[in-house]
């Protein structure tokens, strides 16, 4: 049998065979990461993303293509993980939109839907790069796009389009330089490929095990959270929460927002354009679900009584409104409460491995009750999630692009609260120039990197996340690196010293560098970060 078309059924069935195959492959995938850090979760970090909306689906019995295809990229906005998650939740957000109002696809729809994936993702990322998984995503779309024309058909659209992913991907090896010193092809690009080959082997009816999505981990389940809504007397009973897709994606929706704000109190308003997303607590949800009415048509609705939930977990005073608020991620006691005692009201945990997601960091921002929140990712790999949360909460909210923990101090101690959020931003942006941050690791495996050769188990001393050395010992690296600072006039050196290190070591790595630095104040932290040895900031 060959799938002219598919449904919304047939959509479900596609994406949890991806949420599967990426689950199986998810270290073949992260294997294929050059960094030789123990980074490796471009496979870890999509698997999560796309096993989100596979989670959401599971239940989901509906032949609506359109309603599936929007409720699977929610589901992945929500989840998504690192640049690589971001990035497959952008590229099935534009698929959504190419779905929309579609009952069914055929294959010069599924053409159509996959160059607007390609255009979401693209147009979210600054200076995209060839050799990557956008790649591999454009050459896909653009043969789908040719295929439809010659057949319309989804199934026979869809072998084209991995046709020209293998090869796209293949290309990648010898369009990043990167890549081709490694001989290896990208990593994310390979993910979006295995999601392509398993939507196809879905409707071949090849898909060989129902999809059962792995447990999280207990400290990072998702946990209901009534916190930043709740108040000591509660005054409006239901929270009614609803979302509807517009009759008219141009019609400005504030006449709604201000009917809303007079029904209750925590209203939560979100219009892309497409859809209107609201929370609300009022005692009136059948007056306020009519006046909803008005401006499209429901897709989910809930009302809760809450004060037959009411717990003692959820009767916390709600704090005052102030002017601004700070997330950050972190890991590790010491630089987690560093960043406490620096002013930050949420931490997220999280950094090299352990990349949060979009929803993670959304949670910590609606917990916080401020006009302005300051989110610091303090890794380059979490900058694009956190700029999701944009989106999706209810307040401002400015990401900070710190790629590391001692940029992400320097900025919180460059915040003024006289200043205006502009006024703090340029302050902040400004400050991380001055920061010249060391990492020290070790070498998960052997490869040649920048240049230089590197053997498993060796020392790395990362540079400004570039790789400086690779050494047989710690003090080699310190040497290199107190010569790189040699002349720069950095005064100031802190150093976070982590949960495998004692601190006799690491009181023996500052008279090494108080020698080689005997004009620098030298400063120890026990940062307690996984990972890292020691994390070092000179200013």
């Amino acid at each position: 049998m060959c799938y002219n078309k598919i449904n919304g059924e047939d959509y479900r069935v596609l994406i949890l065979n991806a949420a599967k195959c990426l689950e199986d492959n998810e270290n073949e995938i992260n294997e294929l990461n050059v960094f030789p850090v123990p980074d490796g979760d471009t496979g870890s970090n999509m698997s999560k993303t796309v096993g989100n909306a596979a989670r959401e689906l599971l239940d989901n019995d509906s032949c609506d293509l359109n309603e599936v295809a929007d409720k699977t990229a929610r589901a992945m906005l929500h989840g998504a993980r690192g640049n690589s998650g971001v990035i497959v939740s952008l590229l099935f957000r534009g698929i959504a939109k190419g779905l929309k109002g579609s009952f069914e696809c055929d294959g010069r729809a599924w053409a159509e839907a996959l160059k607007q994936g390609v255009d979401s993702a693209y147009g979210a990322i600054e200076n995209p790069a060839e050799g990557t998984i956008l790649t591999v995503a454009r050459k896909c779309a653009e043969a789908a796009t040719e295929a439809s024309k010659e057949q319309n058909s989804f199934e026979y659209v869809l072998e084209v389009a991995i046709d020209a992913a293998e090869k796209a991907l293949e290309e990648t090896i010898s369009q990043n330089p990167v890549l081709e010193k490694a001989g290896v092809v990208d990593a994310g690009g390979m993910g979006w490929l295995l999601v392509m080959k398993a939507m196809l082997s879905a409707l071949k009816g090849d898909m060989k095990v129902s999809y059962t999505p792995k447990k999280e981990t207990e400290g990072s389940q998702p946990k209901a959270n009534f916190s930043a809504f709740a108040t000591d007397d509660i005054k409006f009973s239901f929270c009614t929460e609803f979302i509807i897709t517009k009759n008219d994606q141009n019609v400005n929706s504030a006449p709604l927002k201000k009917y809303l704000s007079n029904m209750g109190d925590s209203l939560v308003m979100l219009d892309d354009g497409e859809i209107i997303k609201v929370h609300i607590h009022t005692n009136e949800p059948h007056a306020v679900l009519g006046e909803a009415l008005k401006w499209g048509i429901y897709e989910n609705v809930k009302v809760e009584n809450m004060r037959t939930q009411h717990t003692s977990k959820i009767i916390e005073s709600k704090a005052p409104l102030k002017d601004y608020g700070f997330v950050t991620v972190a890991s590790g006691d010491g630089i987690c409460q560093l960043f406490s005692e620096l002013g930050a009201d949420k931490i997220v945990s999280g950094g090299q491995t352990m990349n949060p997601s979009t929803e993670d960091i959304f949670r910590a921002v609606e917990e916080i009750n401020a006009k302005t929140v300051f989110i610091l990712p303090n890794n380059k790999n979490i900058i694009l999630t956190a700029e999701q949360v944009k989106s999706l909460a209810k307040c401002d909210v400015i990401v900070i692009p710190t790629k590391s923990i001692p940029q992400g101090i320097s900025a919180m101690l460059s915040f003024n609260e006289a200043f205006s959020p502009k006024e703090n931003t340029e302050s902040m942006i400004d400050s991380l120039g001055s920061v010249t941050t060391m990492q020290i690791t070790y070498a998960v495996r052997s490869t040649t990197f920048d240049g230089v050769e590197i053997e498993a188990g060796d020392y790395l001393g990362l540079l400004e996340s570039k790789m400086l050395l690779s050494a047989k010992s710690i003090d080699e690296v310190i040497k290199a690196f107190a010569e790189k600072l040699k002349g720069q006039g950095k005064e100031s050196i802190s150093i976070y010293y982590g949960c495998d290190v004692t601190e006799d070591q690491a009181q023996s790595l500052i008279k090494s560098l108080e020698a080689l630095l005997p004009n620098a104040s030298i400063e120890l932290y026990k940062g307690d970060q996984p990972v890292y040895y020691y994390i070092i900031s000179a200013e």
